[in-house]
């Protein structure tokens, strides 16, 4: 009965399940690893900010010191001062003064006036900066002439962005948001996008990815310029494995317990017990009905409801799913609907013959259940049938399964509804149970049946069963009857009732209506005629 067509979509979600995680560790491991480098390259930019702040502080300390003393304009003494700032301040290369684009004189011991020529920008706080200034032909490169309030310092610019960075692909650049342009005041390493020095508000930080680069960014609250640091995206990837260290066994874990979880999840889901409830529930089983003849007339006088299920295109045989339905514990759903679909039809049967009889057959948990007496009167309530036109079916073993049967079986007599012991024969019931039992018919099993007329160790069997029903007065149903020899056999032995594929194979309530109505007459026999 078990179905495989759900597996493959069960080991696709067990899969994902497992992949998931593992997918999404690697996914926070890249995460993680763009988030530092994020974080590298605002400590980059931080850096250079405070370098260029702190630069700033020392030149706004030469110009107070020397404004403030009043000494006379280059004398010795002011040029002393110069040199004594120069010496204490850590970016400062020079100390001097400035009028117009003439150096007058400087720290250097300078005392001819030094043309400058004019600025390269003026900062909105009025700072001329000449950049890339050439102090004679020894001075190194990067060397930039910051001039305000008559006060000049010579600062060397590459000082102010030798940062340390992981890799020497790490791109570095100081600007000047306020100026046209957004000029840089310090000559970049590498090529910069003019993107990547698009200003920010004044002491923010910024960090994005660009394609293959992480831009980060970051202004100074009071001064008038911004660092900017690009770090190739490869960094990332070069941390992946770091991280993945870490993230993919805490994944691994996690996928292997989702991926039980989910398989788990749905084996249950797959398990008899929870597809028969889901048919239950989903109305997957109906009932075909097979006609139960007087043996003697030919006449249609009752039928035995077949339990089907439909999964699909596919019929599944009652063998297959019955026991499993049992084993699990899910049988009595299967009964509940059998008599939920009788209830709908009897009307039908009853309007064609009113003294029609429906066999339900019952579990050996449904014979255990006081609930099945409530249902069986249900059926009655919906359909407007009688006790007369019910009778219900077990077999050997679920009429012996215990005490609390005899209960049941004893209350579902009181309520006029008839008692069939199915399948005689291939139990182990003794005389005397079935006596305790009090039942009102017998059901001879097709395996006896199929004996008859032959020269089997067990054709004398059905003889005996006859006579075991005689003796305990119960009323004959032969099973399986499928010849002519069959059925003259059973008649010259004065069996009432038979089935078989010889009168009827089981069939749907539209079919089985319309073998009665085209029957010339229904006769007045009934199986509990006494």
């Amino acid at each position: 009965m078990r179905s495989f067509r759900g597996e493959p979509v069960a080991l696709s979600v067990g899969l994902l399940a497992f992949l998931a995680p593992i997918l999404i560790s690697l996914q926070l491991a890249w995460m993680q690893s763009v988030a530092d480098e994020k974080e590298a390259g605002l400590r980059y930019a931080s850096a250079m900010v405070r370098r260029g702040e702190e630069t700033t502080e020392q030149f706004a300390r030469a110009i107070r010191l020397l404004n403030q003393d009043h000494l006379p304009r280059c004398s010795p003494q002011e040029i002393d001062l110069m040199r004594q700032i120069d010496v204490g301040s850590s970016y400062i290369q020079m100390v001097g003064r400035i009028s117009g684009d003439t150096l007058d004189c400087t720290s250097l011991g300078t005392a001819q006036p030094v043309p400058v020529g004019a600025p390269t920008l003026v900062t909105e706080n009025g700072v001329d900066e000449r950049l890339d200034f050439k102090w004679g032909p020894a001075q190194p490169d990067r060397l930039d002439l910051i001039a305000r309030k008559g006060v000049a310092i010579l600062i060397d610019t590459g000082l102010l962005i030798d940062v340390d960075t992981e890799g020497g692909d790490v791109r570095l650049a100081l600007m000047v948001p306020s100026t046209v342009g957004h000029l840089r005041l310090v000559e970049p390493k590498g090529e910069f996008l003019p993107k990547w020095l698009n200003p920010i508000g004044r002491g923010q930080s910024a960090s994005f990815v660009d394609g293959q680069y992480i831009v980060s960014q970051v202004r100074s609250k009071t001064h008038d310029f911004e660092a900017v640091s690009v770090i190739p995206i490869s960094h990332a990837y070069r941390h992946v494995t770091q991280f993945a260290i870490t993230f993919v066994p805490v994944g691994l874990i996690c996928g292997l317990g989702m991926g039980w979880a989910v398989m788990h999840f749905v084996g249950l889901r797959s398990s008899p017990q929870a597809m028969i409830r889901a048919a239950t529930q989903n109305h997957n089983f109906f009932v075909e009905y097979q006609p139960v003849v007087d043996v003697a007339t030919r006449q249609i006088i009752g039928a035995e409801a077949l339990v089907r299920w439909k999964r699909g295109n596919t019929v599944i045989s009652p063998a297959s799913f019955i026991p499993l339905a049992e084993e699990s514990g899910v049988i009595s759903l299967i009964t509940e609907n059998v008599m939920e679909i009788v209830s709908r039809d009897l009307p039908r049967l009853m309007e064609l013959d009113p003294k029609f009889r429906v066999a339900i057959n019952l579990s050996a948990a449904d014979l255990k259940s006081d609930e099945t007496i409530v249902k069986l009167l249900e059926v009655l309530r919906k359909s407007g049938a009688s006790s007369q036109n019910l009778i219900v079916e077990a077999t050997e073993h679920g009429l012996i399964s215990g005490p609390e049967t005899c209960k049941v079986v004893a209350a579902i007599r009181e309520t006029g509804i008839r008692v069939a012991i199915d399948d005689f024969g291939t139990g182990y019931s003794s005389l005397s149970c079935l006596q305790n039992l009090g039942l009102d018919f017998l059901k001879i099993d097709k395996s006896f049946v199929d004996t008859v007329g032959t020269d089997g160790v067990t054709s004398e069997v059905v003889l005996h069963i006859i006579e075991i029903a005689r003796s305990l007065r119960l009323r004959i149903v032969a099973e399986g009857v499928e010849t002519e020899a069959q059925a003259k056999f059973l008649k010259k032995r004065r069996v009432e009732f038979a089935q078989g594929w010889l009168f009827g194979k089981p069939m749907g309530i539209d079919s089985l209506c319309n073998r009665i109505g085209q029957s010339s007459s229904v006769t007045e026999v009934s199986l509990v005629a006494s």
